[in-house]
């Protein structure tokens, strides 16, 4: 009898922790799933806030990410399951993202180009929509404008002379968008009633009367304040590839392993130029390439006939599935975007279109008779078809266009709501290196242009690193690119701006590039004999766009 009270105590002792750690596991689940809940179905607010740019807003903005930090953070992580574990830190890396940018960067006490946010008032009035939405719009927008520029002649505090040199320059030359550019408008749109008309006029003065006084504030003031540098400094560039891109790379490493590569490619052109014509340059032989391009009035057409054999690469080699009914239209770009870059840009698809394709475009800035012909000859240099037939994988085939429709169709809507540069830069980029390896490109001036783009994107890392963690200067950075590149000084430095703005997006291209050709390697290994590069392609694309080790992580699991 003793014997079995024993086993019957064993026996409900048991089945009570048995159900304790289902409960509890549940409970993790049921936690962490209302936090993934609450962080996808969260609504940007951040253009329809009217102190946005406040050190109040953003403060207030960055005890909500150390909110949900902490709600994040007090889940039990070991309870979770293996895709779990990499959602966890999918959105502990995003959010961490944030906290740097608000708690770290702090760019809004630098740089005043974050209170001059014009480029979607041009873009809406000049766009597609109807004069009513286009009405609305303005109403809304145009106030939060003007508290923008009230916070900037507050905020900044910090003197970096050339985000100064930027924002003067951009300050000065926006009154044309609140008179001229608001008026076309007005004359382009019949159903607009007298009394928005004069609701949008008595704003857009204001806005102008409070760009004179920003651009005082700029141009007088702010360089009596401390100087300071765009640099964000190690320890915060450190902290993000740590955190946020969750790398193993420090300053120090990855700006070593960036001039290792940037060496190892210069050779390789160099060999490869040896080839083509051993009586040249690499210099000389590319300054050859880059003039040999298309008739300019057929620029559009060129591209869409490399799209379009890039397409039937992917497809015909088996390269990477595409289940979907699919197409990517080259289009010249709309009037009022092309003063934003000198290429173009490329449009993902949204869904389906009416005759059932998902369609992306690739819009490009088209040849104008109008150009003086110094730009004529710039332009023509920058569309050569070494740049064309590279490019066309990046951007579309199996660059961009197929990234997106698998990361559009993924099914955990985290993944689907969010990616990251490291990964689709990269992607693009191994594309590029993927048609190499599978003999895309038609000859060897093509592969050398090929290498000579790749240099780019291996700069992209050496100046992004060096410059934030003070190892290069600004007019350092713009020397590499012109000296060693190959680009022309007013692009160097549209580069370098950019960058200067952004830090740790440029060196998604080429790091995220090199953390796919690994993996690939690894899956090659795991596989043996049953490798497949498509089927590492699929896996691959299924998994997401996050953080090149957590799709690792993902895909190996």
């Amino acid at each position: 009898m003793q014997i079995f009270n024993h086993n019957k105590y064993i026996y409900f002792l048991t089945f009570y922790l048995i159900l304790s750690g289902c409960i509890n596991e549940s409970k993790t689940d049921r936690d962490f799933n209302k936090i993934v809940e609450s962080f996808t179905s969260k609504k940007n607010s951040f253009s329809k806030t009217s102190n946005r740019l406040s050190e109040e807003y953003i403060f207030s903005e960055l005890s909500v990410v150390k909110n949900e930090l902490n709600k994040l953070r007090s889940v039990l992580y070991e309870d979770l399951s293996n895709e779990e574990k990499v959602d966890y830190k999918f959105i502990e890396s995003l959010l961490v993202g944030k906290e740097i940018r608000y708690e770290d960067i702090q760019s809004w006490k630098r740089d005043p180009r974050d209170y001059m946010n014009f480029r979607q008032i041009s873009s809406t009035i000049n766009g597609p929509k109807t004069c009513e939405e286009k009405i609305i719009f303005l109403t809304e927008y145009l106030p939060i404008i003007q508290e923008d520029l009230k916070s900037g002649s507050k905020q900044l505090a910090e003197y970096v002379p050339r985000f100064q040199e930027l924002g003067l320059y951009m300050a000065k030359n926006s009154n044309v968008i609140f008179d001229e550019e608001i008026n076309k408008f007005f004359e382009s749109c019949s159903s607009i009633t007298q009394d928005e008309k004069n609701q949008i006029k008595s704003v857009s003065s204001q806005i102008i009367n409070e760009l004179k006084i920003f651009t005082d504030y700029i141009e007088n003031i702010l360089p009596n304040r401390e100087e300071s540098t765009f640099s964000i400094g190690k320890s915060t560039y450190n902290k993000m590839l740590k955190y946020q891109f969750l790398l193993e790379y420090n300053d120090e490493t990855l700006w070593e392993f960036g001039w290792q590569e940037f060496n190892r490619t210069l050779d390789k052109m160099d060999a490869l130029a040896k080839e083509i014509d051993s009586t040249k340059t690499t210099k000389e032989l590319l300054i050859d390439i880059k003039n040999e391009y298309p008739d300019p009035y057929d620029m559009i057409k060129a591209h869409q006939h490399w799209v379009n054999n890039s397409g039937k690469h992917i497809k015909s080699k088996g390269l990477i599935p595409i289940p979907w009914k699919e197409r990517v239209n080259v289009v010249a770009r709309e009037e009022y975007l092309r003063k934003t870059s000198y290429y173009g840009n490329f449009s993902r698809s949204k869904g389906k279109d009416e005759e059932g394709y998902f369609t992306s475009e690739w819009k490009i800035n088209p040849f104008e008779d109008y150009w003086d012909e110094k730009t004529k000859n710039e332009y023509l240099v920058e569309h050569d078809w070494g740049v064309i037939i590279v490019t066309a994988p990046h951007e579309t085939y199996g660059g961009h266009h197929i990234q997106g429709l698998y990361q559009m169709h993924n099914p955990n809507k985290l993944r689907k709501n969010n990616g990251i540069s490291l990964f689709s830069e990269g992607w693009g980029l191994y594309n590029e290196q993927l048609m190499l390896e599978t003999g895309f490109y038609p000859n060897k001036k093509i592969k050398l242009r090929q290498l000579q783009l790749r240099l780019w994107r291996n700069a992209r890392v050496i100046y992004d690193v060096g410059m934030h963690s003070g190892k290069l200067s600004y007019e350092e950075a713009i020397s590499l690119m012109t000296d060693k590149v190959g680009f022309l000084r007013w692009a160097a430095q549209l580069e370098i701006d950019s960058s200067s703005s952004r830090p740790g997006y440029f060196i998604g291209y080429f790091i995220g590039m090199t953390e796919i050709l690994k993996m690939r390697e690894e899956f090659k290994k795991l596989m043996g004999e049953n490798y497949d590069i498509s089927d590492f392609h699929e896996k691959l694309l299924k998994v997401g766009n996050m953080p090149p080790s957590l799709m690792k992580e993902s895909l190996f699991n």
